[in-house]
């Protein structure tokens, strides 16, 4: 039985920045999920090679760098050497998509491609056999927006495409994630979760072990 896995997005002031590390290491969080963003791609603006290269220095945790920008290719290669442990692209983003994923494999970083919520699996298949990672946007962009449940739909369809390929990518639910949503999206099939680092707040003791506990008994029913 898979074992579900969480990131939590990381996008604190520069001066809370490690406070909001040592609290999501605290809770137990496998990854830290750092959102990029040019203005252009998506109407926000976030993240950089100086942002995860200061995360590098103060954590062990793997680092995600989810680039939600037009021309990724001109930048992976600085998120890499800042520390970058994981770099998604965008499938829709202005670039070779293929050259992109292999420059990403070549520099020795696992690599995701990421689709937005618009987007038919159809259209990243001939990509799938290379990436590590593809992740759903299961939301629009934008802070605290709904998760789309027709969204869960290309999750399922990615995971029997995987099992149908006999492929080995992991698939990743971002955007809108709730408790009250998880479990449907750990049984449509998401392997991984990003969610926001509010949800780790809250009266729980332990509000992390609550979401595993609820995804694994949705993993075990699914």
């Amino acid at each position: 039985m898979r074992s579900i896995r969480f990131a939590a997005a990381v996008g604190a002031k520069p001066c809370q920045v490690e406070s909001e590390v040592r609290t999501l290491e605290a809770a137990g969080i496998d990854l830290l999920h750092v959102e990029v963003m040019d203005g252009h791609f998506v109407p926000n603006f976030g993240g950089g090679p100086d942002f995860v290269a200061a995360l590098r220095t103060i954590t062990e945790l793997p680092i995600e760098v989810h680039l939600r920008i037009e021309q990724p290719d001109r930048y992976v290669r600085a998120f890499i050497e800042a520390g970058a442990d994981i770099v998604t692209v965008h499938l829709e983003a202005r670039h070779d998509v293929r050259k992109t994923i292999e420059l990403i494999r070549s520099m020795g970083c696992r690599c995701g491609l990421a689709l937005n919520p618009l987007t038919l699996l159809e259209k990243s298949l001939r990509h799938l056999p290379r990436v590590h990672f593809l992740l759903c946007l299961t939301a629009n962009p934008g802070s605290w927006q709904p998760l789309l449940p027709e969204t869960l739909r290309k999750v399922a369809e990615a995971k029997a495409y995987r099992e149908a390929a006999n492929l080995a990518y992991e698939i990743v639910a971002e955007g809108g994630v709730t408790r009250e949503s998880l479990a449907s999206v750990v049984v449509h099939g998401a392997d991984r979760v990003v969610l926001d680092s509010r949800l780790l707040g809250g009266a729980e003791d332990d509000p992390l072990r609550e979401l595993r506990a609820a995804a694994e008994e949705a993993n075990m029913g699914g």
